[in-house]
């Protein structure tokens, strides 16, 4: 026998429909998404530790090594670092990002995002920013202002990376590195004071820098194991400096590492 339904039921009926589709696309795209995303706290210090690094760099061919240690202490939502005896940074853990503090500069903070995926910004911020007299003796003549910034991405995730001697590998299937390239760009603007301008060699406006490209390798419940700073050097005096460019366009090589002694 047909049944007859009234357009007030035939109406509820469709809506339940399409609601329903909309749920279950919804909960799909969400966990999709969820599922290309990585916890950047997984990827400091699981527990207190002692570290041990090398800090490598080559300058006008002069090659130096300098050996050191950081005591990290894990606690709940917050990491304290220690390079020696003195203290360095303060990692603070919430629920959307991390922040980083240096204890040398508590004016700058750095905050990270908590959740991203590959190609996604994981910081970006102001790393200096600072105003200076320019003076002839005693005499003010104008103000110099130096400002930084830097953004990060995440690269990759790798499950190995290796430079000079120092190995690092996802030696269980647990412990994957992630690459993040960081760049940063600086910004001098130059005021000159109106009566002395016809006076002084110095020239009023701004100069931006090259690109300073840099690596900060993390891996899963050890934190930092390897800072990578190749510069390429275009000129000298004074120093230009433009990562941008291709290895066989530098002069010579010239670059600072940070690497953590593994213990793996």
């Amino acid at each position: 026998m047909p049944v007859n339904l009234s357009y007030g039921a035939i109406m509820n009926k469709f809506y339940i429909v399409m609601l329903s589709f909309f749920l279950l696309n919804a909960c799909g795209s969400t966990s999709s998404d969820e599922k290309d995303k990585v916890d950047i706290a997984n990827y400091l210090p699981a527990t207190s530790m002692i570290k041990q690094y090398t800090n490598v760099s080559k300058v006008n061919g002069d090659l130096d090594n300098i050996e050191y240690s950081q005591n990290i202490l894990v606690e709940s939502n917050l990491v304290t670092i220690k390079k020696g005896n003195d203290f360095e940074t303060l990692i603070t853990i919430s629920v959307d990002d991390i922040t980083f503090k240096s204890i040398k500069d508590t004016t700058q903070s750095k905050i990270l995002k908590r959740n991203i995926a590959v190609g996604e910004t994981l910081s970006s911020y102001v790393k200096t920013s600072e105003t200076k007299l320019l003076e002839i003796g005693t005499q003010r003549i104008g103000e110099q202002s130096t400002r930084t910034e830097e953004n990060c991405i995440l690269e990759s995730i790798l499950d190995s990376y290796q430079v000079f001697v120092y190995q690092y590998e996802n030696y269980d299937s647990k412990h994957d590195i992630l690459k993040i390239k960081c760049t940063s760009k600086t910004s001098i603007e130059t005021k000159i004071d109106l009566e002395y301008i016809d006076l002084v060699s110095y020239t009023n406006g701004v100069l931006e820098s090259k690109e300073d490209i840099s690596y900060l390798y993390l891996q899963e419940g050890l934190g930092e194991i390897a800072r990578i700073n190749d510069d390429c050097l275009v000129a000298k005096l004074p120093d230009i400096l433009d990562d941008t460019l291709d290895k066989e366009q530098c002069l010579g090589e010239r670059y600072h590492y940070t690497l953590y002694h593994t213990q793996y």
